[in-house]
């Protein structure tokens, strides 16, 4: 599966969840919307499908935004595994870095 995350979704990855920032396009509407799939351990337990996301019309990804979008899946998986199952392509170094700093740092549940 490849997405055009800043088309298909929105170009500002911000927004945590409904309470952070205006509260739209936020990461847990993004892990359901193209991960939910990834939201068991059955899926991490056996060889799955990747799923690729392109980053060219995606104009900032926020932390907070990383580790509920990301990091969530650790509860399952090591970060390694993680980032072989999840990949970005036409992401900056930046984004790229803050995406693997929260995977790496594990999922923080701010409920």
């Amino acid at each position: 599966m490849h997405i055009d995350v800043g088309k298909d979704f929105y170009p500002r990855l911000a927004n945590r969840d409904r309470r952070q920032g205006d509260g739209k396009h936020n990461a847990g509407q993004f892990r359901v919307k193209y991960l939910s799939h990834m939201d068991n351990p059955e899926f991490w337990a056996h060889d799955a499908e990747s799923v690729t996301f392109d980053f060219k019309n995606v104009d900032k990804i926020g932390p907070s935004f990383a580790n509920e979008a990301f990091a969530y899946f650790t509860k399952y998986a090591e970060p390694k595994l993680i980032k072989s199952r999840i990949k970005f392509v036409n992401i900056s170094e930046v984004d790229r870095i803050i995406i693997e700093e929260e995977i790496d740092s594990g999922y923080c549940d701010r409920k």
